[in-house]
């Protein structure tokens, strides 16, 4: 079993990147959408670079999939550090009032300045940015209430940008862009967990026994009640090699509860991992959280 290997394309980063820096001197916000699972990991330094420049708000989407004590904590946390966040369930249209009253709550000031110059009606101008699979094309989508963005369920649906207006307010589908690079290497595996991350760029086993070793602490009574584990071990992750020995028996107890067998009854670890990682991503194992404001340093950078 290998490390995780995750290829970036500079090419495609960095022309996104001058995509986003010319339109940002159109807009009057930023909309950032994050993973409400992982706000940290899902957020991308370049955006963050370039939002300083404008107010902004955080939609932390997919609320629900994430754990809503956890949710909470992320919404405290980033009020303590001046942003705004707010969950939203785009599939629903849950939370989404609270996106539009935040977004105008950012650009009140350039409303009143619209006001004194005599102008009754101010158009608010907004570009959508966020990593891929973030669900950008779905938020404007469920917003417009119609569907006037291409979406889909893998990353890098969106090819091009467009305009979306809506009452007062017109929005900017961006194309999806990675980060120039991941500072820790639970980041690319909770990202790969999640979804964000194509799976022909990832070691599958590795990223399903990293989601193991967490959920054995964070939430192991969802996995024993959805596997049917008699036990299962707290185990701290490392990397794979030192936590494969504790990790291993689970995944045997799983893929022989759920009859994943290969050739002379072994289990099939990979069809194990590639089944435990969908139904994380499926939400099938309940609300999870897979990072908790100071799990580690990447908080203390956002």
């Amino acid at each position: 079993m290998g490390q995780l290997t995750i290829q970036w394309y500079p090419g495609h980063m960095a022309k996104a990147r001058r995509i986003m820096e010319s339109r940002i001197k159109q807009v009057d916000a930023v909309i950032e959408l994050v993973d409400a699972r992982l706000p940290i990991s899902s957020r991308n330094p370049v955006l963050q670079q370039l939002s300083t420049r404008k107010p902004g708000i955080i939609v932390m989407t997919r609320d629900d999939l994430a754990d809503p004590e956890a949710t909470q904590a992320w919404t405290d946390y980033f009020a303590e550090h001046d942003m705004i966040a707010v969950p939203a369930n785009i599939l629903s249209g849950e939370g989404l009032g609270r996106v539009k009253d935040a977004l105008h709550r950012v650009t009140s000031e350039k409303v009143n300045r619209d006001r004194q110059r005599g102008l009754r009606r101010t158009i608010i101008r907004a570009m959508v940015v966020g990593i891929p699979n973030v669900g950008k094309s779905s938020f404007i989508n469920r917003t417009a209430r119609k569907a006037v963005a291409k979406t889909g369920n893998q990353p890098g649906v969106t090819r091009q940008e467009q305009w979306v207006k809506m009452g007062d307010i017109e929005l900017l589908d961006t194309p999806g862009v990675l980060w120039p690079k991941i500072d820790t290497p639970e980041q690319g595996l909770r990202l790969a967990v999640s979804g964000a991350i194509k799976e022909q760029i990832y070691n599958v086993e590795e990223a399903a026994a990293y989601f193991v070793a967490y959920a054995s602490r964070r939430y192991p009574e969802q996995l024993k009640q959805r596997y049917k584990l008699a036990e299962l071990p707290a185990v701290d992750w490392t990397d794979l090699q030192t936590v494969w020995p504790q990790i291993a028996p689970v995944f045997e107890a799983i893929g022989r509860h759920r009859g994943m067998l290969a050739r002379g009854a072994e289990v099939d670890i990979e069809r194990v991992s590639r089944m435990l990682i969908k139904e994380v991503q499926d939400g099938v194992l309940g609300r999870l959280t897979l990072e908790w404001p100071g799990d580690d340093a990447t908080t203390d950078e956002a």
